[in-house]
């Protein structure tokens, strides 16, 4: 039998699902024809479907090795790359086809694609709009112009190529809402209203563009517009329960707790068979800091809620805010023996048993949670907090290089590892170093900034910590750390007047806190009373 019975059969298999009986009818196929260029791109499909990009990898390059002017085999090699996550090797296959079909919307659209994975968004946008010089009439171009150019913030450019959108394609809704984020983004108020109103124009139906007409009209203050627009929408919805809980979903994303507890409780009359709304009922009354309510809510979640396990995390930290600590212990390791292979679960139990200062609980189950998951910065950085707490210094700086391991960017585990340095006196050169590393991440932070300050307080380079520690003042105000720690280096500057406005800051922001005041007591008192032989 030639090789067109078994491609006949093959397809055959394909419709019935039998996939890998498929495979091997067309791999024998392919192995009775080998010049056949169109079985060995079938093979190539059949792999990708079979989720293995690897062997249609080799089949793929193969084809190019043979044809190399062959651009329908040179684009398959590109997107087998692009799935692969090898996007500078996309790119490259891609820039081949472009050199074989120059005209080709198909190619610079998958090579601008690559670009933009691979964080090239200028060379992204260079093909987008070469691709527009060639083809005016290209929708996608322009489109992809005009969302590259927004991540630039070239917002002029960014403009155009969605109105150019507009006159190829007036009705399609996202180039509306991407005018409207521009106009939005530049200030140009009156301008993101009439593009909603435009698109309302031509499609009245938009729960969107309502939902996004309204939403800006509280931002700008215009509260009596925002509640028409809203009320407006809930008449036209009134049976669609679907618009009713995104309205709801929107108050409780705007933090208007109290109107979102009012829509979703009038939603659970006319629809109690929606038991999710429950969740979203619960997350409103922790807005209005109602915890009875709250728990009343989550507790009647569904267990086969794909919200069931953020639900028993709130329900834990809820239990435990209201002095139940047993019972939210109890609820998270029932979670954990229903589901032992879901590490969000460990880590929000070691919070648990942190908060209840049970240190050794919280290590070990967060350890437990690693060995599912050895390489979770959280499940490490949760670790190494509680290390730190049980005053294990050693363990705790071990477990902050373990989180940088994992995620590098970690500005957090960064920070923190660069201030126990700094507390201990120890590696003051790298602490500035990683300290610095976490400020490229969050450039203002308060708390990263007191890092920095404080290392140079260690230093001995006062001058330049007050300025660090000035500036952290500034981005966290009230916070007593940062105050005690300006009053510490002002002292060392000679500025004992600023020192003790310092100090006396920090005081009484303690006190607020409700933590302990005696070892600032003692540094107001050596410098209100000298003589007392405190300096």
């Amino acid at each position: 039998m030639g090789p067109y019975y078994y491609y006949t059969q093959s397809r055959l298999m394909s419709r019935q699902g039998k996939i890998s009986r498929a495979l091997a009818l067309l791999r024998e196929a392919a192995a009775r024809d080998p010049d056949s260029v169109f079985l060995k791109r079938e093979l190539v499909q059949l792999y990708l479907q079979l989720n293995d990009p690897y062997s249609a990898l080799g089949i793929a390059q193969e084809l190019t090795n043979k044809d190399a002017e062959h651009a329908p085999s040179v684009i398959m090699l590109g997107g087998i790359h692009s799935a692969l996550n090898q996007h500078v090797e996309a790119i490259a296959t891609y820039e081949e086809a472009l050199e074989l079909d120059p005209g080709s919307e198909q190619v610079h659209l998958l090579l601008g694609m690559e670009y933009v994975r691979n964080k090239e968004l200028d060379k992204a946008r260079q093909t987008y709009k070469k691709l527009t010089e060639i083809e005016p009439t290209s929708f996608s171009g322009h489109f992809h112009f005009g969302t590259v150019s927004v991540a630039l913030k070239d917002y002029d450019a960014a403009e155009s190529a969605f109105l150019a959108c507009l006159e190829l394609q007036p009705d399609y809704d996202q180039t509306y809402f991407e005018l409207a984020n521009i106009y939005e983004t530049t200030g140009r108020d009156q301008r993101v209203i009439e593009t909603y109103e435009s698109l309302l124009e031509k499609n009245p139906d938009s729960i969107k563009a309502s939902i996004g007409l309204g939403h800006f009209y509280l931002k700008m203050g215009r509260v009596d517009e925002a509640k028409d627009r809203f009320e407006q929408l809930k008449l036209k919805s009134r049976s669609n329960p679907l618009v009713i809980k995104q309205i709801a979903l929107i108050y409780l994303d705007q933090e208007r707790h109290g109107e979102a507890v009012e829509t979703l409780q009038a939603l659970l009359e006319d629809t109690p068979e929606d038991r999710e709304l429950h969740y979203f009922l619960g997350m409103a009354f922790e807005g209005l800091d109602k915890s009875e309510e709250a728990i009343s809510a989550y507790e009647k979640v569904p267990e086969g809620s794909p919200f069931r396990q953020s639900t028993v995390i709130h329900l834990s930290f809820l239990y435990q805010k209201t002095g139940n600590e047993q019972k939210a212990v109890q609820l998270m390791e029932n979670a954990i023996e229903k589901e032992p292979d879901q590490p969000d679960l460990y880590l929000f139990l070691g919070a648990i048993y942190e908060d209840m200062e049970a240190y050794d609980k919280a290590i070990e189950i967060l350890k437990k949670g690693l060995d599912l998951e050895p390489d979770d910065a959280r499940l490490h950085f949760g670790l190494g907090v509680v290390y730190d707490k049980a005053d294990d210094k050693e363990k705790c700086i071990q477990e902050m290089y373990a989180v940088i391991e994992a995620d590098p960017a970690h500005a957090e585990a960064l920070n923190y590892l660069g201030y126990t340095y700094a507390e201990l006196g120890t590696n003051l050169d790298e602490a500035e170093e990683l300290i610095k590393r976490a400020m490229e991440h969050k450039a203002d932070d308060g708390y990263i900034t007191d890092s920095l300050g404080w290392v140079y307080y260690k230093k001995g380079r006062y001058q330049e910590a007050i300025k660090f520690l000035e500036e952290a003042a500034k981005l966290v105000p009230d916070d007593p750390a940062i105050l005690e720690h300006l009053g510490d280096a002002y002292l060392k500057a000679h500025d004992p007047d600023k020192a003790l406005m310092f100090f006396k800051k920090a005081l009484d922001a303690r006190e607020k806190e409700e933590e302990d005041t005696s070892l600032i007591e003692e540094k107001i008192e050596s410098i209100e009373n000298p003589s007392a032989g405190n300096g």
